[in-house]
Order: structure tokens, then C-alpha cells, then sequence
């Protein structure tokens, strides 16, 4: 903590946070959906995107009262329990296999840049790169991740001013006419993903100028600026040429058709290429803080939070950058990398909103001078909204997954609960009490 320096601005974080938003979800994941909601894709984008607005909420609440490094596993572990901290903590895990995701994704888009690499390779070394990129301060990490968000909102400026006026093949009246609103809430399971992860700012409160009011201003507006312009870029990929031929292409298809040479290449460098890596370096630095935030705790060897220099949990990176290897090594496909990380995450997520009922009675005064805030009414509606959308969205992932599938991840989730009382069980031994060390509030909360 000490180490931390809060130099992270309102434009770091508000730029931090649309560059996680931003990446393979729309680049990659837009062939996906276009399958499930056919023409109805840009309506799919903007409910997904008002969905993860109700879901920031209590994300937003919570870190405006009581910001602090490693957030959602924080509020977790010391207002719910400390098991559904740690749960938290195994899902970053799971998570990290999202870098996967995005990496299959730049394997995707770097070839057609440097051609003698191949996608697994380009793959590896985008890994690499980003985990690379997180072992210095987090105010150099802002700085590599806001010159890259910059080029890649000119990149999708680009896609939407030149591919608007050639929209030839779909008008709003087609939204429902192929597949049905059905379709549309289908697409939205796999959107949910691309629109959702402005909130993982949250982790680095602690990094962050004026924490209270900057983080709920920047998920915000990142969020819903995001969405918006995912909407564009839908209705752009989706009329430059019939719909069905975008099912399972990445957008470097649909701009082929409209995009000159030079603004085509900066749709792929800037663009597509930058998206999914700003995602990348902002998953990186987000998972490790609260990753590190449990090792303090003793939930993990202490070693594995030693800081380098820069005040950085590098061996937390790295250890993400093995997870993060393994899919990619293993060549296994980005739609079920995705599936078996996107759907029982979606159902750990929703116990990160729970604190948001339970905190504001805990620390009253926190809550009652924050800058952002709801009353409990509202709080209540819109974690219920979010328990039943959740429900639904994840369920229409796992019927995607077959039954070895789903038991690999029940087996996976299993088995670090087991990992989780045996760590109290062992500590216990040495006279340290791994649960009383999980409720410690810090400090700052208690002033």
C-alpha cells in the first residue's frame, strides 16, 4: 500500500476503463452474436451495455465510499464472508483465461501486419507484451494504455464515418424480423462480455486521484460511451453487406468491403489490434491487484505478493501470463474459451453486488458523504434486476457447453473451495487465523 502512488486522473482511469470495455468482444465476438441475433445486432449491443450499467451500480457505490486496492474481493470478504472472497478470488483466476480470449484474438489480426508470424505465435508474444507492459508503475501502465485507446477510438471513428453512408443492407425495421427477440436476448449473453469490465478499475482504487468521485464518473461514462459506439460499429458490420455474412468473421470483413488500403491497415493496427490489448494490459493490472490483495490476506504463499521495485505484485502477473498461455498452447477455440470463462462468472459477479446492501449499514457515514450513491430502495431493485438478468444470461451460455465441460468447471470451482480450508486448516496450525484476517477492514473505512 505504501508503494501505491495515486497518480491515476480522472482521464487515466476513464480511458483504463473503456480500453478493458473494448476489445475482443467486438472485434471478434461480433461474428458470434450476428449469428444468434441476426439483424438485431445493434439493439443486442445496447441492451447488453444498459445491462452492465444496472450491474456497475453497486460496484460504483461502493467504490465512491469505500475505495481500496483489490476492490470486489474486499467489499466481499468483509461484508458477505470470507468464502465468497476467496470464490471471488479463484473466479480472477478463471478470468484470466480472458487474456486467452483476447490473445486468440490479436493471433487473429497481427499476421496481416507482420505476416511471417503465425496466429499462435502472435498470440504468445501479444501475452508477453501486456504482461511485460504491467511490471512498471501503474502511472507508465496508464500512459502505454491511453496512447493506445486514443488510436483505437480513431480507428472505430473511422469504421463508423466512412461505413455509414455505405449501409446498403439492413434498416431499424429488420431488427426483429429473422430472429426474434429470442435471437436479440440470445446475442446478449455473449455481448454482455464485450460491454461489460469497465468496473475492474475498482481493483485500483488505491492507485487512483480522488478515488470517491473519480471512479464512478469514469465507469460511467465509459460505459455508456462504449455502448454507444458498439451500436455504430454493429449497424455498420451488419449493412456494408448481408448479415449472414458476417456470422463468425471478425470485423476486418466487413470493413474490407468499404475501407481504402491506408485506412483499412489503421482499422487493423489501431483498431482491432489496440482494442483487444488494452484490454489485455487493464485485465492485467486489475486481476493481479486483487489477487494481491488475498495474498496479503494469507489466502496464498506470501511470496507470491512480493513487489518489485515499482511497487508491482509481479509474480501475480506472471503467474496470470502462465494461465493465460495455457488455452492458447493448447489451440483450444475462442467461442469456448469463452463460454467456459463468461458463464460462471456471470454467477460469481453477482455476489460482488451484494456488499452494496450490506456495506452502507456497516459504515453509515462512509456511504452518507460519498460522492456517488443510492438509496437502498434503488439499490435493492437494481440488484434484483441484475440477479434475474444474470440467471438468464448465464444459463443461455452453459447450454452451449457440454456435460464434460460444465463437470471440468464444477470440478474446477470444487476444488478450490478445497484449496481454501485446507490454507485455513494449515495456517491454523502456525496459530494464524486466515477467516479473522479476511474481515480486517482497513483503516481508511473506519476514519
Amino acid at each position: 500500500m505504501d508503494k501505491y502512488e495515486k497518480k491515476m486522473s480522472f482521464f487515466d482511469v476513464t480511458l483504463m476503463s473503456a480500453g478493458n470495455i473494448i476489445g475482443a468482444g467486438i472485434f471478434t465476438l461480433t461474428g458470434v452474436a450476428v449469428g444468434a441475433a441476426g439483424p438485431g445486432l445493434p439493439l443486442s449491443f445496447l441492451i447488453a451495455g444498459l445491462f452492465c450499467v444496472s450491474m456497475s451500480l453497486p460496484y460504483m457505490v461502493l467504490g465512491s465510499a469505500i475505495p481500496t486496492k483489490g476492490g470486489p474481493y474486499m467489499y466481499v470478504s468483509r461484508f458477505i464472508h470470507p468464502v465468497f472472497g476467496f470464490l471471488q478470488i479463484w473466479n480472477f483466476l478463471m478470468q484470466s483465461v480472458m487474456i486467452s480470449v483476447l490473445a486468440i484474438s490479436a493471433g487473429q489480426y497481427l499476421p496481416s501486419i507482420i505476416p511471417i508470424l503465425t496466429p499462435k505465435v502472435a498470440s504468445v508474444i501479444a501475452i508477453l507484451c501486456m504482461m511485460t507492459a504491467c511490471l512498471f508503475n501503474v502511472k507508465s501502465s496508464a500512459i502505454v494504455q491511453n496512447m493506445m485507446v486514443t488510436l483505437m477510438l480513431l480507428a472505430l471513428a473511422c469504421f463508423i464515418g466512412m461505413g455509414v453512408p455505405q449501409i446498403k443492407y439492413w434498416s431499424p425495421g429488420d431488427m426483429f424480423a429473422v430472429k426474434g427477440l429470442s435471437g436479440i436476448l440470445l446475442a446478449v449473453s455473449y455481448l454482455k462480455s464485450a460491454a461489460w469490465g469497465g468496473v475492474n478499475v475498482v481493483n485500483l482504487g488505491a492507485e487512483i486521484e480522488n478515488p470517491g468521485k473519480t471512479l464512478p464518473r469514469a465507469i460511467g461514462t465509459a460505459t455508456i460511451g462504449v455502448s454507444i459506439i458498439y451500436a455504430l460499429v454493429a449497424v455498420v458490420a451488419i449493412g456494408v453487406l448481408p448479415w449472414e455474412q458476417m456470422i463468425g468473421k471478425p470485423l476486418s470483413v466487413a470493413a474490407k468491403v468499404f475501407m481504402p488500403g491506408w485506412a483499412f491497415n489503421f482499422f487493423v493496427i489501431g483498431g482491432a489490434l489496440f482494442a483487444v490489448l488494452t484490454t489485455m494490459l487493464s485485465q492485467f493490472l486489475s486481476y493481479s491487484r486483487a489477487i494481491w490483495a488475498a495474498t496479503s490476506d494469507g489466502m496464498f504463499p506470501k511470496g507470491l505478493g512480493t513487489l518489485n521495485r515499482f511497487g508491482v505484485p509481479y509474480r501475480v502477473v506472471m503467474l496470470m501470463a502462465c494461465i493465460a498461455l495455457t488455452p492458447v498452447l493448447l489451440g483450444l477455440p475462442l467461442k469456448f474459451v469463452f463460454a467456459v470463462m463468461a458463464a460462471p462468472a456471470m454467477l460469481i459477479n453477482i455476489i460482488v453486488t451484494l456488499p452494496a446492501l450490506i456495506a452502507p449499514k456497516v459504515l453509515p457515514e462512509k456511504f452518507k458523504s460519498a460522492y456517488f450513491k443510492l438509496t437502498m430502495k434503488q439499490m435493492w431493485a437494481v440488484i434484483m434486476f441484475d440477479v434475474i438478468a444474470t440467471f438468464y444470461l448465464s444459463y443461455n451460455l452453459f447450454l452451449t457447453l457440454n456435460i464434460p465441460t460444465i463437470t471440468g468447471i464444477v470440478i474446477f470451482y470444487g476444488s478450490g473451495i478445497a484449496y481454501y480450508f485446507l490454507r485455513i486448516k494449515y495456517l491454523s496450525k502456525n496459530g494464524i487465523d486466515l477467516v479473522a484476517q479476511m474481515k480486517v477492514m482497513e483503516s481508511s473505512w473506519l476514519s
